[in-house]
């Protein structure tokens, strides 16, 4: 007589986790809730779909949720932004075989940012490898990861500059030398909230867009990469940093440098020039 053999279930990552913390799946699934992952701008909760993506970013990483070595924000398109900060960075940074160790350089000159601290104008981070010949090398500028005061609050970058800007390069250079990806630093996530969200604030820019930007792909291309990001450049300058970050961030880049090609920047660029015709 046959018999059916039983197959063994995987354990799901919600039971995988509860271990962890010795907890019922049931239990630590409500504090979760509770406790960690927060409501979004808009008053979005997450849904246990997006707990239990959140849960298998934190599993992957080994990331306690309790310590806010990692947090979530529900995403305004579906799924969550898992946030990273310092420490948890750091966490994965000291669980790489061949982590061999870190030095940190600082420009020579210091700048202020409206509102901040006098700070180095840039910081680079060498992280060296037990199983590499060369370092990986990431240099960071404070003119391009600053965050200006949100709504008029005070923020870290205001109070702490100087440190602010350390642990930006430190996260950098983290992500860069392990290839560390799925997770975004806070600063990040505030970003692509407030550019889902799209929340414009009325009136016409200080300054008139510059003619490089005003003009339609169609009618002037951008011939050139470098003309690119000046076209960029002058876009930050006409539509202020909040509006600037926010279409970068909906088109899914942190800073311009980061795109690849010409093509792909100038679907940005013409979103730019729209806007800043519907400020005039």
């Amino acid at each position: 007589m046959e018999t059916k053999k039983e197959v063994a279930k995987k354990p799901s990552v919600l039971g995988i986790m509860a271990a962890k913390f010795n907890l019922a799946p049931d239990v630590f699934l409500n504090t979760i809730k509770a406790t960690v992952m927060k409501p979004g701008k808009d008053g979005k909760v997450p849904t246990n779909e997006e707990i239990a993506a959140f849960l298998v970013v934190a599993n992957k990483y080994n990331l306690d949720p309790f310590t806010n070595e990692i947090y979530a924000f529900p995403n305004k398109k579906g799924g969550i932004i898992p946030i990273v900060g310092i420490d948890g960075f750091i966490t994965i940074l000291n669980r790489q075989k061949g982590f061999d160790g870190y030095e940190l350089t600082y420009s020579k000159n210091e700048i202020t940012m409206e509102g901040a601290k006098l700070c180095p104008e840039w910081a680079e981070v060498k992280i060296y490898h037990k199983d590499r010949k060369y370092a990986t090398i990431v240099p960071e500028y404070l003119d391009e990861v600053y965050v200006a005061p949100r709504a008029g609050f005070v923020g870290p970058w205001q109070t702490h500059t100087k440190r602010m800007l350390r642990h930006k390069v430190l996260i950098q250079g983290i992500r860069l030398a392990f290839g560390i990806t799925g997770i975004y630093d806070p600063d990040e996530g505030e970003r692509i909230l407030d550019a889902q969200i799209g929340e414009d604030k009325p009136g016409k820019p200080d300054v008139d867009m510059p003619q490089e930007i005003e003009q339609k792909p169609e009618e002037k291309p951008t011939s050139d990469y470098k003309e690119m990001l000046e076209s960029f450049r002058k876009g930050k300058d006409a539509l202020g940093d909040e509006k600037y970050y926010e279409i970068l961030g909906c088109a899914g880049y942190e800073h311009a440098n980061q795109i690849r090609n010409i093509a792909e920047g100038e679907k940005t660029l013409a979103e730019m020039r729209k806007n800043f015709k519907a400020k005039k």
